[in-house]
């Protein structure tokens, strides 16, 4: 039933929102950056037109469509890199894994649709949010069995972010928000002492009173102080703007540090020294040092920052933000000249990723759909790869991208700028409390209204 739902909510964006010119709507840019655990020269790019692999440290990078990940349009996956070598994903079939480095299968729990996934350690944490089931299931065979579980909150509640503290395992945060027919959004926040096996409420003491179209996202806990948790409130204004919360007492009271007006986004991360970084595609980037502590931390502005839409820190202390590949001329954005880069001071920034330097779509055999669907001409339509290409920029020949497999037309993507002319939809594209057609209904207008493009 999720599933149905999930596909009708993505059918209304994209009859909203697809038009020739533009394709998805979004202008190619990465998302998020996942770094494999306890090998992190493998790593997983999630981005608005595919996967992007690295096994070099980022020397060297590949791609996926995302036909192989079972989703499409504005929706962005959650991604797990497990230490295996497995890469669970949240998709329109639900909670899948690649292990083959060529095919996501699904999991034990089937096509229930999955919004969060995280790990740490031996545990996978995977949170559902359907009609019927909202749980929280833990696994600690790599997703192979799913034997503890528990219910914070009811069923058909969406969950929106779940982290494990770094200093203590059994630390898990939980965010969410619930619909219920006539009543106002709620807001959910829970935390577990005992790895999963229970959670108990949060409070909402000292967050104003989101809006509508906000959610509650949890950016950041402290590496030494498993009390210590950070959320984002999104769209604070109704329309654009977040702010950072920090609560210093496992959720039980929160203070404001940092507020910016931005229409892309506030991106966060607590490094592993404790220093806070936040980010933006247009307003710019910020540090504190003391942001653990004091009642109104001081932020420094980062100097020559590049426009910066998400953060990330890898075991060797680096900084990891997703950058601007290209110029938005109509977002008012520069390009700076890479879609990753990487800092350890936050002064000097050295790129990762070129989309343009993109070596191949990743090897599979025929049968496979990143082999038919993704590189081949499928049924009439164009290769997915060779369309990439020009829309990129991308130089590589590893594929014959001329005669038959030519793109010819339209593109897949649209133009590196075709984002600018589109709008984000609510938070993870189909997040939901209600599998009903007015829920839908919200959903589409809830994006007309917010007007806010995921990047």
């Amino acid at each position: 039933m999720r599933t149905a739902v999930v596909g009708l909510v993505v059918s209304a964006l994209t009859a909203a929102f697809v038009s020739p010119a533009a394709a998805n709507g979004r202008d190619p840019f990465a998302v998020s950056i996942h770094f494999r655990q306890g090998a992190e020269q493998h790593i997983v790019v999630g981005s608005t037109f595919g996967i992007v692999l690295s096994h070099d440290g980022g020397a060297t990078w590949e791609w996926m469509c995302e036909d192989v990940a079972d989703y499409a349009g504005m929706y962005d996956p959650d991604y797990a890199y497990t230490a295996s070598g497995a890469i669970f994903a949240t998709t329109f079939e639900g909670l899948e894994v690649m292990r083959d480095g060529c095919t996501f299968a699904s999991t034990v729990l089937g096509d229930a649709f999955v919004t969060r996934v995280a790990h740490a350690g031996n545990a996978l944490y995977i949170a559902a949010s359907n009609m019927m089931d909202s749980k929280i299931y833990k696994s600690t065979d790599d997703g192979m069995t799913f034997p503890t579980s528990a219910s914070p909150g009811m069923d058909n509640d969406w969950w929106q972010s779940i982290e494990v503290a770094p200093s203590d395992a059994q630390r898990v945060y939980l965010t969410g928000y619930r619909f219920m027919s006539g009543q106002p959004k709620s807001f959910l926040q829970f935390v577990s002492t005992n790895g999963g096996t229970s959670f108990a409420p949060m409070t909402m003491s000292g967050i104003a009173t989101p809006s509508d179209n906000s959610t509650i996202d949890l950016v950041g806990i402290s590496p030494t102080n498993p009390d210590t948790v950070y959320v984002k409130v999104t769209l604070v204004t109704g329309n654009d703007g977040d702010a950072i919360y920090r609560s210093t007492n496992a959720g039980q009271t929160w203070t404001k540090i940092l507020e910016k007006p931005s229409r892309f986004g506030l991106a966060f991360i607590v490094r592993k020294d404790g220093t806070c970084v936040a980010g933006t595609r247009e307003l710019g980037a910020w540090k504190s040092t003391d942001c653990a502590t004091a009642a109104t931390p001081t932020w420094t502005e980062l100097t020559g920052a590049p426009h910066i839409g998400c953060l990330y820190e890898n075991a060797a202390g680096e900084v990891w933000a997703c950058t601007a590949n290209y110029a938005s001329p109509l977002a008012g954005i520069e390009s700076d000249g890479y879609g990753i880069a990487k800092s350890t001071d936050l002064a000097t920034w050295t790129p990762v990723l070129k989309f343009q330097d993109i070596q191949a779509p990743v090897s599979c055999p025929a049968g496979t759909t990143q082999q038919d669907k993704c590189v081949q001409r499928y049924m009439g339509a164009q290769s997915q790869w060779c369309c990439l290409v020009p829309q990129l920029g991308i130089t590589s020949t590893a594929i014959d991208c001329t005669g038959p497999m030519a793109c010819y037309g339209l593109l897949p993507d649209g133009a590196p700028d075709a984002g600018t002319t589109m709008v984000k939809p609510p938070e993870g594209c189909c997040d939901a409390g209600s599998g009903s057609s007015a829920l839908l209904g919200l959903l589409v207008g809830g994006l007309l209204l917010s007007r806010r493009r995921r990047p």
